[in-house]
């Protein structure tokens, strides 16, 4: 059974595929969308090689936490901006959400 951590990584690393794909599809949006990938790449790895580690006195762990949040926000715009994918962009959301709240609180630990 994977470890929150192990999950916020796999979902930092799709967040990150997907806000590349958003760039690819819009020039506008793509530098900000690479840069989002980028730093989603970044934490993704960081987690996954050491869930307890920190940067500059913050938790991997908590920075995980609050990423998932934030691409959590994002979908849910999605959704209200985008009725074929709404459903699918809350699911996400929510699954977003909990993770994000679970490797925070304890990025060893493992789904029930």
């Amino acid at each position: 059974m994977p470890s929150h951590a192990e999950l916020a990584s796999k979902l930092l690393a799709d967040a990150a595929g997907f806000f590349r794909t958003l760039g690819e599809q819009n020039a506008e949006l793509k530098p900000q969308m690479d840069e989002n990938a980028g730093v989603f790449d970044q934490m993704a790895g960081l987690i996954q090689q050491d869930p307890n580690g920190e940067m500059n006195g913050t938790s991997y762990a908590e920075l995980c936490g609050r990423l998932l949040q934030d691409a959590a926000g994002f979908f849910r715009t999605l959704a209200e901006q985008n009725e074929p994918l709404k459903e699918q962009m809350e699911e996400n959301a929510n699954v977003f959400e909990q993770i994000g709240q679970l490797v925070a609180q304890d990025p060893n630990g493992n789904l029930d």
